[in-house]
């Protein structure tokens, strides 16, 4: 059964998108990408919480109280993919729809710190360069997929870790 998989998967992808969204609409992304710098590395909250609860309903109501490390990871990784593919979708559309400007939003944002730090126009150059391609649909694209499965990994075997029960065992978060 794939039910907490399911459950949990797409409320992390739903979750994610949802706080791309917040962050969009209060400009962290436009007008405002400073307060974004900052704001991006709370989104991990959305998947810390829903692998921890997709793991414990897997374990407690469909696994009779016990669930090994491998298939705490197996759990964790099924909600990573399933909210992969809510999140995937929604990039698509949020950067050809919502915010195709989002790489140049970027590249200005970089440009004015680095004029603040003083960087020579020759330096500042190479570096808006390899921006580029940084800041690029494709390259968000895959961060944020990848990103999201590797961060589900990594995660799960944490909460796995912690929360594994065999029979018998009774102590467990």
């Amino acid at each position: 059964m794939l039910k907490a998989e399911f459950k949990y998967g797409i409320i992390t992808g739903v979750g994610i998108s949802l706080w791309i969204l917040l962050e969009f609409l209060l400009g962290f992304h436009t007008n405002n990408i400073d307060m974004g710098e900052y704001s991006t590395y709370f989104v991990v909250l959305v998947p810390l919480l829903t692998l921890y609860l997709g793991i414990k309903e897997k374990r407690d109501k469909w696994n009779k109280g016990q669930i090994s490390f491998n298939s705490g990871i197996k759990t964790g990784l099924m909600i990573s993919l399933i909210g992969t593919v809510i999140i995937a979708t929604f990039l698509i559309i949020y950067f050809n729809y919502l915010n195709p400007d989002y790489a140049e939003w970027g590249l200005a944002y970089h440009k004015k710190k680095m004029i603040l730090r003083g960087k020579s126009s020759a330096e500042i150059a190479v570096e808006m360069e390899k921006m580029k391609s940084t800041l690029g649909f494709l390259n968000q694209f895959l961060y944020g997929t990848i990103g999201a499965v590797g961060t589900g990994f990594i995660i799960s075997a944490a909460l796995s870790l912690f929360m594994k029960r065999t029979p018998g065992e009774k102590i467990s978060i």
